[in-house]
């Protein structure tokens, strides 16, 4: 800690191009009102602050660290690069991220609270269902866990405007969410109805190695609730044939 430069106060800061000595610490702070464009912050340390109505335009946050429960309220992310930064123990409330860049940053541990994400990239990353409420997705997310170490956490997400591209969800009630509006997105609210269904109609068919196939995976819905399916990555893991019968025998079990 000793190698590090003393904090430099932020609040009320309006500037274009400002640049920060690396590993700057901010301790303790109440940050508010800034407006930084085309800025270098250098690795900076926020260590139990807050930021709050606050503006960030092409901003490099890359390798920054989020201590002590740093929360950052009602501010503005656009094109700002996040790579590589350390959210541990952060909060972000009524938050907006436009453009912004995620890649190698863990998101986990972080509290997602009235968030909206548009055209992000999120990237082989995870998130905590439980620590997200009434977050908003658009654009794209690839490779993306949505995870909870309970099961049946309600995940309450808005995927509207969002294609979820190899996108998973483990332990996650998804009743709740608003599914993607395109025709690559299938959503089944009452999954486990309509798999015991499926599985009811399964039974009276000849078996065979792609209908017992298709039991596994049915079975495996009954105690879900809610499931989403982007209909490509399905054919891509499980072959043509089999998604074709899967997303058909749920279908008309509804």
């Amino acid at each position: 800690m000793s190698d590090r430069i003393p904090s430099k106060t932020l609040s009320g800061i309006e500037q274009d191009g400002l640049v920060l000595p690396e590993k700057t610490l901010f301790k303790n702070e109440f940050i508010s009102a800034t407006k930084l464009k085309n800025s270098t912050l250098s690795y900076p340390i926020f260590d139990s602050c807050l930021l709050e109505n606050c503006e960030f335009e092409k901003t490099d946050f890359s390798n920054s660290r989020f201590f002590n429960t740093t929360t950052v309220v009602q501010c503005t992310f656009s094109n700002v690069d996040f790579r590589a930064t350390g959210l541990s123990d952060s909060r972000f409330e009524n938050c907006t991220f436009l453009k912004c860049d995620f890649r190698q940053t863990a998101l986990v541990d972080c509290h997602f609270s009235n968030c909206t994400f548009s055209q992000c990239k999120i990237i082989d990353n995870s998130l905590n269902a439980k620590k997200m409420t009434h977050v908003k997705f658009a654009g794209k997310l690839q490779e993306v866990s949505f995870i909870s170490d309970q099961p049946n956490t309600p995940l309450l997400v808005d995927f509207e405007l969002c294609k979820l591209d190899y996108v998973t969800f483990q332990n996650c009630d998804l009743e709740s969410i608003v599914p993607p509006t395109d025709a690559q997105h299938i959503f089944f609210k009452d999954v486990s109805a309509c798999a015991q269904k499926a599985l009811d109609h399964l039974s009276s068919q000849p078996d065979s190695p792609i209908n017992k196939l298709l039991k596994r995976r049915l079975q495996k819905l009954t105690t879900q609730r809610g499931a989403l399916f982007n209909i490509k990555n399905l054919e891509s893991y499980e072959g043509l044939e089999f998604s074709s019968l899967f997303i058909s025998l749920l279908k008309g079990s509804e």
